[in-house]
């Protein structure tokens, strides 16, 4: 009823979709840097799509199975295999107890996101470390029968979502900037005028940057960390992720929109960013549309799920 963390690899953690306030010492549920691959591999093997997943970032773990599961990963562009049978993210597929996951080097994004049918979760820290087990909670529901039924004679599924479908999440490397009204102008100006590069992570803590200098200004006070926030330090941004600090003294100039998040969770260094800034209300527009765009998604994998059980029962 476990997973074994056989090689915890760069730093894997069991994690929630959004900020979770759980009482328990040593857990921080701070929410996966990219918030849209654990919906999606949840989707995938008929949870909720707020389960919690494993989040591994840089070099994925290996993972061995104790008993019979479905699973989905989504994220990056890690190939893996189990046992020596080759895999690729946003698919379907069926282990069998003793099994082993692993993952090869990703050519695209820096973190996957590993769903198992019927949830999991961590008994004591959720920083997973090699020799730990995370729970199968084993919460099933009709579809997830279905499923188990579907894949019972089989490895995996002839579908999945394709690259195509994601092209919004690596083909641009443009990210909006919601302005304040207290920032002057010209470091907007400056922000805008060329693209910057990641140099790197500190772990689910900031994206470095480097590029453009920007005029660093007296704010009033220490200013809150913001999921997203853009800060000068040392005249250079840094983008705050899900383990920034709740309170700073580095002068915040803007905020990166939720529906841009995602993919700046997959940022690895070496690559670039451009920022374009937005008002308020052109932001609530594109998180409508972003909103639109994913539950197409989620229908998609709906129906695709749906033709297989027909098929299956044909």
């Amino acid at each position: 009823m476990s997973l074994i963390i056989k090689k915890s690899g760069l730093l894997t953690i069991l994690q929630t979709v959004k900020k979770t306030e759980i009482n328990k010492e040593n857990n921080e549920y701070n929410g996966a840097v990219d918030r849209l691959s654990p919906m999606l591999a949840n989707k995938l093997v008929g949870n909720d799509i707020d389960e919690p997943t494993i989040e591994m970032s840089g070099q994925p773990g290996v993972i061995q199975f104790t008993e019979p599961t479905i699973f989905a990963y989504s994220g990056g562009e890690f190939e893996g295999s189990i046992n020596d049978e080759d895999i690729h993210p946003n698919r379907i597929y069926h282990v069998d107890r003793g099994d082993v996951l692993s993952f090869h080097e990703s050519s695209r994004g820096c973190r996957i996101y590993l769903a198992v049918a019927g949830g999991l979760a961590a008994e004591a820290s959720n920083v997973l470390k090699s020799g730990d087990e995370v729970i199968m909670r084993r919460d099933y529901s009709t579809l997830h029968d279905e499923i188990f039924h579907m894949m019972s004679n089989k490895r995996k599924v002839g579908w999945g979502i394709a690259v195509y479908s994601l092209v919004e999440v690596y083909l641009s490397d443009t990210y909006h900037i919601v302005k304040r009204p207290d920032v002057p102008d010209s470091v907007y100006e400056m922000l805008e005028e060329k693209e910057y590069e990641v140099i790197h992570e500190d772990n689910r803590v900031n994206l470095v940057l480097k590029g453009q200098g920007l005029e660093d200004f007296d704010q009033t006070g220490e200013q809150p960390g913001v999921l997203g926030g853009v800060y000068i330090k040392n005249e250079t941004p840094i983008i705050a992720l899900n383990d920034f600090n709740s309170q700073t003294d580095l002068t915040h100039i803007g905020t990166i929109p939720s529906y841009h998040m995602h993919k700046l969770g997959q940022k690895r260094p070496g690559s670039k960013i451009k920022f374009k800034t937005v008002d308020i209300d052109d932001a609530h527009a594109e998180m409508y549309g972003h909103h639109l765009w994913v539950n197409s998604l989620f229908k998609a994998i709906d129906y695709k799920i749906s033709k297989e059980l027909v098929k299956e029962k044909m």
